[in-house]
């Protein structure tokens, strides 16, 4: 009897223990076998959560996937950007990286960036510099710009002067969030300042910034832009237009080829992508991966400016509408890493806010100082200072919305040219800025 119950007694806690160990190994459930060996005074949390890692909708392996999403929200961003207070706040260059930043950081994209979202970055960028900057013909500045381009070459240089305080005063803190990724930053700002958006991508690509400085020095600025075109549009208030004799026929000129030109065509847009094509395979063949976008950058100037105007001047609208089109799709790959990039942010954003205070400190100080000294009679009239401001800190769509805005029709062809002139030295500028404070 006693060993029958002996046996029946192995039998219960053999089935128990199997019992036991199946119910341990259950994915839902993770609990300690008594007598497995533990630390002392531990006591392991039990986890009725199965773990899993968030699988993103889009498979970072998905090319047409990525590219549809990420072409989706450069859309948005124009639309976000000018139908709704905040998008106006942001203005659809940082609301294309804020909503590719939201669905990355969400499980909607693979967070980190994917290879398909960098292929497409380097894709827009590269088509769009030289697209952009067709329109850049140098011919006649003089006699088109007047005074304006005058009060534009002091703004430039107040630019500079300032990001070089700027680096002296800060460049240990920025240093210290960026690494050296903030030399970098600090010259594609200056490029920004002195050009527009296409230049501080140019300088980032060029010097091989990282995508999270990249985002956080566009974000940053963009949040002065908040503040310092709000204070123009209020200096400008009530200003009359100021009065040339130069500038009537050029409006009039302006006026033709916007009537001649206004349709686009398959040939144009065939042509425009034809010659972008050309220009950067010779930037790339003759200039290496560093210097393939300057190098670009310099043929397209000139060839905008020593074509013949009849073949050049058509294809301007067709090249402006991809170019920016493609600076877009830029803007919005920028905001693909997700959190990563909102980490850069909060880092560099006492640094970054420091270097920008004295950029559009000294910048500001420096052009009222010039109409101070030189006044009216000088060029420097208080409205081509802000226009000239508004093309070096904005570029040349900015500058032309205060003319508009403001009612300064003489001043409105002008700016445009200004500003292009603008996105055609900016780069060689940054790039200079940066080799030169690289060597202390």
């Amino acid at each position: 009897m006693s060993r029958n119950l002996f046996v029946i007694l192995i039998l219960f806690t053999s089935q128990s223990y199997q019992h036991v160990r199946a119910f341990s190994s259950h994915p839902f459930r993770k609990i300690r076998i008594l007598h497995q060996p533990t630390k002392p005074n531990t006591v392991e949390p039990l986890n009725l959560i199965p773990q899993h890692k968030l699988t993103p909708l889009i498979a970072a392996d998905d090319s047409w996937g990525n590219w549809s999403f990420l072409s989706g929200m450069a859309i948005l961003a124009q639309v976000f950007g000018e139908s709704t207070r905040v998008g106006r706040l942001l203005g659809p260059p940082v609301s294309a990286m804020a909503l590719t930043f939201f669905f990355a950081s969400t499980g909607i994209l693979n967070p980190g960036g994917t290879a398909p979202a960098k292929s497409l970055q380097f894709l827009s960028l590269q088509i769009a510099t030289p697209m952009l900057l067709l329109g850049a013909d140098l011919r006649d500045c003089i006699p088109r710009c007047g005074p304006l381009l005058g009060a534009f070459a002091w703004a430039s240089i107040a630019t500079i002067a300032a990001c070089s305080v700027g680096w002296c005063a800060c460049g240990s803190l920025l240093t210290k969030a960026l690494g050296s990724d903030a030399l970098i930053i600090a010259a594609a700002l200056m490029a920004k300042n002195v050009g527009g958006g296409i230049n501080y991508v140019a300088v980032c690509r060029c010097l091989s910034a990282s995508p999270e400085a990249f985002a956080a020095g566009l974000c940053v600025d963009n949040i002065f832009g908040l503040l310092y075109f709000p204070v123009t549009s209020a200096l400008a208030a009530g200003m009359p237009d100021v009065k040339t004799s130069f500038v009537t026929n050029d409006l009039k000129l302006d006026h033709r080829k916007k009537s001649k030109y206004s349709s686009i065509t398959i040939k144009e847009v065939s042509l425009v992508i034809w010659i972008a094509a050309t220009l950067i395979w010779l930037g790339e063949r003759f200039g290496g991966t560093s210097g393939s976008l300057p190098l670009c950058t310099l043929l397209t100037v000139f060839l905008a400016s020593l074509a013949p105007r009849k073949f050049i001047q058509p294809l301007q609208p067709a090249s402006y509408m991809l170019g920016s089109c493609a600076l877009y799709h830029f803007f919005a790959t920028a905001g693909a890493p997700g959190l990563a990039v909102a980490e850069s942010v909060k880092a560099a954003l006492i640094p970054l806010g420091l270097f920008l205070t004295l950029l559009y400190g000294i910048h500001g100080a420096f052009l009222f100082l010039c109409y101070k000294v030189k006044g009216p009679k000088g060029g420097f009239a208080p409205q081509r200072l802000l226009v000239a401001s508004s093309a070096a800190i904005g570029g040349p769509a900015t500058a032309v919305a205060l003319a508009q805005a403001s009612g300064w029709k003489s001043l409105i062809a002008p700016s445009l040219l200004v500003g292009n002139i603008g996105y055609a030295v900016a780069t060689f500028a940054g790039i200079g800025y940066y080799k030169y404070f690289s060597t202390f």
